[in-house]
């Protein structure tokens, strides 16, 4: 009997895997097509004995900015440059700041001299990772390395853009994303970036043109409905903020930010059980991001629940040791539980981060730090 089984497998092999490479080579048409929907059936169909179906697929969902579930499809394909390059990206865009740094150095060690685009992609991501980290030497360093390799590509470009803002030079950056928009009308993350640096300083109705012209170029951009989302609950008009956060998670139930977006505004609105409830879905789908956890702190230390807050901010600083800001935070809370070795401990944590306020504080109760 099991011999029967087993000659009745082997026979049905050759079938799975052809039917394998059927589904394949149909969805590589239809996505050639710009058919997605129907590529991403066909490569679902073939995903369970195809590795490559999986980087097909991998790639689509980065495409689609699912990028949760395209990391799992990529970790699982094979370990070429090109899924270790698509890797990095989608763990870059879901600020896994250590794991894309490994997976973009990967991918340029794999990667074939000629094979420039590739090449370029990867050493973009390791240059947008040293620049959250503040290296923007290397940061630097890199997306020259890139644009050497690919000097049209919109990613490096993008790149670039994001490390001009974050060193302050808000007209060269603002020019740089307009010129990766140029170079690909249809690069959706350049008006994500400007309208990203639009919030940040406060331009809020720039902001809000900005995306919405993007959308016309790709209106289920998840990346742009969420930017939306946030430039009008910054603006104050949390109605339209609900209905684009609530969007994005139709289309992406695992967008950790729009969580806690919707969170910060039943926050804001004093309802902290419902609070509560988007935050620990974001801790669920990200356990690794500390964001959601600092969040969920704060809450706590609005309902003067101080000994719950400090548990959740300590979690937040665990995940990221550089958030100056949080140790303060647990600070302020150590004092208003009169512990103040306690106190003292994060303040210095703080000030050697650079934080100004906590050195000022040391300074005043004559603490080195």
């Amino acid at each position: 009997m099991f011999r029967n089984t087993l000659i009745l497998c082997c026979t049905l092999l050759p079938t799975f895997f052809a039917l394998a490479q059927g589904s394949l080579e149909k969805g590589i048409n239809a996505a050639s097509k710009g058919l997605d929907d129907l590529a991403e059936n066909y490569f679902r169909e073939a995903v369970d004995t195809n590795a490559q179906a999986r980087l097909q697929l991998g790639m689509l969902l980065e495409r689609k900015e699912h990028f949760g579930e395209a990391s799992q499809w990529l970790v699982n394909a094979d370990s070429s440059a090109t899924a270790m390059t698509h890797l990095a990206a989608c763990q870059a865009e879901q600020r896994e700041w250590e794991d894309a740094k490994r997976s973009a150095e990967k991918a340029i060690e794999l990667a074939a001299p000629a094979d420039s685009a590739l090449r370029a992609s990867a050493m973009a991501t390791l240059a947008w990772v040293y620049c959250i980290d503040e290296n923007y030497t290397n940061a630097l360093s890199w997306i020259h390395r890139a644009q050497e390799q690919d000097p049209t590509s919109a990613r490096v470009l993008n790149v670039m853009g994001v490390i001009q803002f974050y060193k302050g030079n808000d007209n060269e950056a603002t020019q740089t994303f307009r010129k990766a928009i140029s170079t690909d009308p249809k690069n959706t993350d350049a008006y994500f970036n400007l309208g990203t640096m639009y919030c940040y300083r406060n331009h809020y109705d720039l902001a809000i043109s900005t995306l919405k012209k993007g959308l016309k170029v790709e209106r289920k951009s998840i990346k742009l409905i969420y930017c939306l989302g946030w430039a009008y609950l910054l603006k104050g008009e949390k109605q339209n903020a609900i209905e684009c956060l609530e969007t994005v998670i139709k289309y992406d139930s695992t967008y950790v930010s729009a969580y806690n977006r919707l969170g910060d505004i039943y926050f804001e609105n004093g309802e902290f059980n419902r609070a509560h409830a988007f935050y620990r879905t974001a801790t669920r789908i990200a356990p690794r991001q500390s964001e959601a956890y600092r969040l969920i702190g704060r809450t706590y230390a609005e309902q003067n629940e101080y000994g719950k807050a400090i548990r959740y901010y300590q979690k937040a600083v665990e995940i990221n040791k550089k958030d100056a800001e949080t140790y303060c935070r647990i600070a302020e809370l150590y004092a208003k539980q009169k512990k103040p070795k306690q106190e003292q401990a994060n303040y210095k944590r703080a000030a050697k981060l650079g934080h100004t306020a906590a050195q000022k504080w040391c300074t005043s109760h004559g603490i080195a730090y």
